[in-house]
């Protein structure tokens, strides 16, 4: 199986033939948290001390947890959109070798393919998904300038449909 991994501040976007992927990195409670210390330490020491402390990481907490009645399914048995903890995800995907490593209990969404419609790479940055379902039919995905072509290159190559914006 072949994964595409683009990394951003708050999480990783991962593409695969069979679905695209948003692994959370950090919850808003440590991004808050994280901005709170470049704002009260402010000047150079601000920043450096923030990303000192997002890489060591900071208590937030994970978000509720909710039981599964059954287990995840294996990506190719996905239907509709699903979330899951990163400890949850299909062992072929967390076996990977270029998967993410994140903490056990970071949120996982799946967007399967036989959901998406179509995929938008945005002009300054960023993924429009449009799924096959009446509500919520347009998710936004952070996906940074820097790992763009190579997300791109991936879409293609699976057969994803791709809409082209005229500034990208």
């Amino acid at each position: 199986m072949e994964l595409t991994v683009s990394r951003s501040y708050s999480d990783y976007l991962v593409v695969t033939d069979m679905a695209i992927l948003r692994v959370e990195r950090r919850s808003d409670e440590e991004r808050r948290q994280a901005s709170m210390i470049v704002l009260v330490v402010g000047g150079v020491v601000g920043p450096l001390l923030a990303a000192l402390v997002q890489w060591l990481g900071l208590p937030g907490g994970p978000a509720r947890l909710y039981l599964r009645p059954s287990g995840t399914p294996e990506l190719h048995e996905m239907r509709d959109v699903l979330t899951c903890w990163a400890a949850d995800a299909p062992a072929e995907l967390i076996a990977h070798p270029h998967w993410p490593r994140v903490e056990p209990h970071r949120p996982v969404t799946f967007y399967p393919r036989s959901l998406i419609e179509s995929v938008e790479l945005l002009a300054w940055g960023g993924m429009l998904l449009t799924l096959r379902r009446e509500a919520a039919r347009e998710v936004r995905l952070s996906l940074p300038l820097w790992g763009r072509e190579r997300v791109r290159h991936h879409l293609r190559s699976a057969g994803y449909t791709l809409v082209e914006t005229k500034a990208a």
